[in-house]
């Protein structure tokens, strides 16, 4: 236990601009996983959040980096946590360089806000988490968050070129570079992005852009069976058909998709969405090359999405990634079907409903089970979903769960092989522990 006191006094007296929150219902709205912390931090640039992490450095207290806050539910139980240090007042885009399809942005601008300023000159980043009006960069890229466009477009690993850190002991670091060409040298980004804020701080991105689409169609079909639907995927992906995105609804899913949109969904069977994205003479034909081949593989023909119906569907599908319970499981695009199959039975038998989005083409599936609550039932359920998952060479991550149910199971699984090696870049980094352990795997 580090000198709080001493660094809470020096914190006021050195950086007396900086905002340092005490209050008790403050502190309690930004607890994680129950655990309140003893001061909310609040820098407003990157020097004054190199300014707090060498004070926390130097009287030894816990610091956890925090944006919007949509994705805290990942990971596991803090150990400690003497402070929350939030980066929603670094929300500058810095630079767009729009003619090299780069730009500049602060952790704490949020995603919306940025493809805000992005789409004034024509471009996005190509990035679509959950929540993107309240997640900040900085969170997207702790958590690798991404969405249903990976498909196509890849994730934050894929599109970040640069990074500019707060390591442990204070001090900024670049890693990457700010255009593609200049990236040389070991590739740190790769190692920050994904790490939950347990190697160092994100302050500022530098990212790779692409143009907007001409315009944007969304296909949906519907399957009585599961293996007929995902035979349509991999049809499609050996195609030369190239869809932004194929998402896969169970029943479940469909309807709470369709309650929140008013959309008419099925309730029975399984919606498969494929959403295209270019010139319209290109998205017709595309689509109508998905039909003939979905008739061939029986499907049944539903709507097709534009306009505000398609924007909305997506942010739904998004969002119901998101749930109180939800597993990440991981696998071959060609055990996707067995899985959801072996998924169904089993929740049918612990008396459990669920819910199943799937990235069909790029081997993610992601169930939402219900009740939530601590039971013996819930327990067997998670355990042999993990195993199943691991079975067919993949893996599952509980994303979301009650504070409960993470003291009863590991949300991240059985360590691999390469853990040592994660301990070693782990103190390498962190070696005094500032940045709160507990959260990532094997409790770094």
């Amino acid at each position: 236990m580090g000198d709080f006191a001493s660094f809470i006094a020096a914190l006021q007296e050195q950086l007396p601009q900086t905002a340092v929150l005490l209050d008790s219902a403050t502190l309690q709205r930004y607890a994680v996983d129950e655990m309140q912390p003893r001061a909310v931090i609040v820098p407003s640039s990157t020097d004054e959040t190199a300014q707090v992490v060498a004070l926390a450095h130097q009287y030894q207290v816990s610091l956890l980096p925090r944006g919007g806050g949509t994705h805290l539910g990942l990971g596991g139980v803090p150990k400690s946590l003497d402070a929350v240090i939030e980066l929603t007042r670094l929300s500058r885009l810095l630079e767009h360089e729009a003619a090299d399809l780069t730009c500049q942005a602060e952790a704490g601008i949020t995603l919306a806000a940025l493809q805000r300023q992005l789409a004034t000159r024509g471009q996005r980043l190509a990035l679509d988490p959950p929540h993107a009006e309240q997640a900040t960069i900085g969170g997207i890229l702790a958590t690798n968050a991404s969405g249903p466009r990976r498909l196509r477009y890849g994730t934050a690993r894929d599109l970040v070129i640069g990074l500019r850190t707060i390591q442990a002991d204070g001090e900024i670091a670049r890693s990457g570079g700010r255009v593609v060409k200049n990236v040389a040298g070991y590739d740190l980004n790769k190692l920050y992005i994904g790490s939950l804020g347990t190697l160092a701080i994100i302050v500022e991105a530098n990212f790779k852009l692409h143009p907007l689409p001409a315009a944007e169609r969304t296909l949906l079909l519907t399957f009585p069976a599961v293996t007929d639907a995902m035979r349509l995927v991999s049809a499609v992906l050996g195609s030369v058909l190239t869809p932004t995105a194929i998402e896969l609804l169970d029943g479940s899913a469909a309807r709470a998709i369709a309650t929140r949109t008013g959309l008419s969904l099925p309730a029975n069977g399984y919606t498969l969405a494929f959403d295209f994205e270019g010139s319209l003479s290109a998205i017709h034909r595309q689509m109508d090359e998905t039909r003939l081949l979905a008739r061939q593989h029986g499907a049944l023909m539903g709507e097709d999405l534009q306009g505000a119906e398609q924007e909305a569907f997506w942010e739904a599908v998004r969002a119901q990634t998101s749930g109180e319970l939800t597993c990440k499981a991981t696998m071959l695009i060609t055990s996707i079907a067995a899985y959801l199959q072996f998924a169904e039975q089993l929740c049918r038998r612990l008396n459990l409903e669920m819910a199943a989005v799937a990235h069909a083409g790029s081997g993610i599936v992601y169930l939402e089970l219900h009740p939530a609550e601590v039971s013996s039932e819930l327990l067997e359920a998670l355990r042999l979903l993990r195993q199943q998952a691991q079975e067919g060479k993949g893996s599952l991550v509980i994303e979301r769960a009650p504070t409960a149910l993470k003291r009863q199971i590991d949300v991240w699984g059985p360590v691999g092989s390469d853990f040592p090696l994660m301990q070693r870049i782990k103190q390498r980094f962190d070696p005094g522990g500032i940045f709160v352990k507990g959260r990532f795997v094997g409790g770094l």
